[in-house]
């Protein structure tokens, strides 16, 4: 009996089954037959539409041909001409053709200018790869970047320069914290190459190969190699391209390296500064002076030292004793250690200075004052607090009046690049020095080279504060150079 109920329930449980599947089945055919039907009224409607829109547009054409060959028939060239000629005749007098043709020539210069601006807008910018700092966060903001826009020649005195190699200077790392931010905001909105505040091009001095010339420009040619500095608030030279005035730039020494090159011209500028616009010395005011050098390898401090021996000094530094031989080597006639003995003892049995150059900072200034003689210098080279740094909302706004009116009246300083203070960053300075790289008496010291993509490890490096002489970073030029300035005066 049991077994008669298992097969009885498994009849039911087939019924089920097979009634379950029909009805899924019948479910679908009418869902599929609605969606079937729904499309094809779709269809049907739009074809109508479709056909209405073209009857509509095929009667609008034919009604305008219509009217144009109704004009057309109605257009006799003589009558036109005969009125124009009348009306020439009669109404025309010589002060209108005059006039006419002086609107002429003054609408058609206007358009070409127009055009060549519209033509020279259009032309696809490229990028480059540069250093920057991203924020005034310090170290941690600078990086390197691929996708900068590249400079163009914008002004007739002006250089496209192919950077092969470019110095870090200490003054980076400052300028990464925010030093001279607000000047470079302000001159940054008259400055073409640059988009906004961010991102600030690192770098303050490089060698390279000059690729293109503003129609100005008479210092250099087209395919020289030379060398520059730039000033702080300029856009960095860190990059694969930079767009200088011709002011800031010089030949290159030949006796000089693209790295050694890269190494000194911001430091010289600094040194040249201290030593002669503040100092007072020169190659014909410094034989029998004695002048005193604190941190002599580092950048300023290697050319400060060698530039007093070369005209006729005598030169005392405080170094470390790892960099005593190369002080030595440099031209130093007396180096005090400051690891090793209290420099500041060892200065009080010396005679005073005529010249102290403190490249330390504030901390050795009340020593360089003690042991400088009583009509001697004092000369600090690093780089002091701007004030401008520290403007609120209404001097700030002051400020960026007085910018603007700088501008307009004496031209900026990016544009005419050069002297802010007493420092003066000018290939003029790096001329008159190169008679002394040629004759071997000033040399580059070049701490260590690292290529583009290790440029934060190289900002690590000089962060730390060791490096004896100057760190440079090394360019491998990928970016072709075609429409990156030439094209600008070719196309004006």
């Amino acid at each position: 009996m049991d077994h008669l109920i298992f097969l009885a329930q498994e009849r039911v449980e087939s019924l089920q089954l097979t009634l379950r599947s029909a009805s899924s089945r019948l479910a679908n055919n009418v869902t599929s037959l609605g969606s079937g039907a729904r499309t094809t009224f779709t269809n049907t409607v739009n074809a109508i539409k479709n056909q209405r829109l073209r009857i509509d547009l095929t009667d609008k054409v034919r009604e305008w041909l219509a009217k144009l060959r109704e004009a057309l028939s109605a257009f006799y060239p003589s009558q036109v001409y005969d009125r124009f000629l009348v009306f020439f005749l009669t109404e025309v007098t010589r002060t209108h053709i005059y006039f006419g043709g002086a609107c002429f020539f003054a609408g058609s210069i206007f358009g070409i200018l127009v055009g060549m601006r519209i033509h020279h807008s259009l032309v696809a910018p490229q990028r480059m790869r540069a250093v920057v700092a991203n924020s005034y966060r310090g170290m941690e903001a600078i990086g390197v970047v691929e996708d900068v826009v590249a400079p163009r020649i914008i002004e007739p005195y002006q250089v496209l320069i192919q950077v092969k190699a470019a110095g870090i200077d200490y003054l980076d790392i400052k300028v990464a914290e925010g030093y001279g931010r607000v000047m470079r905001k302000q001159l940054n909105k008259y400055n073409p190459n640059t988009d906004g505040e961010f991102p600030v091009v690192l770098g303050r001095d490089c060698s390279g190969i000059v690729v293109a010339i503003g129609k100005a420009v008479t210092r250099v040619e087209q395919g020289e190699e030379v060398w520059l500095a730039v000033p702080f608030y300029h856009p960095g030279t860190l990059s694969e391209y930079v767009v200088v005035s011709e002011k800031l730039v010089a030949l290159k020494p030949t006796q000089l390296s693209y790295e050694g090159a890269a190494a000194l011209p911001y430091s010289i500028m600094t040194a040249w500064d201290a030593l002669v616009t503040q100092g007072g010395l020169g190659p014909d005011s410094t034989t029998g002076k004695r002048v005193l050098v604190h941190a002599g390898v580092s950048g300023v401090g290697v050319v400060a030292i060698q530039l007093v021996r070369a005209w006729g000094g005598s030169v005392t530094t405080t170094v470390s004793s790892r960099a005593a031989p190369l002080a030595h080597m440099l031209g130093a006639e007396d180096v005090i250690t400051y690891d090793n003995s209290n420099f500041d003892k060892e200065l009080m049995l010396r005679e005073k200075y005529d010249v102290i150059l403190n490249t330390v900072g504030q901390v050795l200034h009340d020593s360089c004052l003690k042991h400088c003689l009583p009509g001697g210098v004092v000369v600090t080279t690093t780089s002091s607090q701007l004030a401008s740094d520290s403007f609120g909302y209404v001097t700030g706004g002051l400020y960026s009046l007085y910018m603007r009116a700088r501008y307009w009246f004496t031209k900026s300083p990016w544009l005419t690049g050069g002297r802010w203070g007493t420092s003066e960053v000018s290939g003029n300075v790096l001329e008159k020095v190169s008679p002394l790289v040629d004759s071997g008496r000033l040399q580059a010291v070049v701490d260590k080279v690292y290529t583009a993509q290790d440029a934060e490890v190289a900002f690590s490096h000089v962060a730390k504060g060791e490096q004896i002489g100057k760190t440079v970073v090394r360019f491998s030029i990928n970016t072709p150079i075609r429409n990156l300035g030439m094209a600008f005066w070719q196309d004006h």
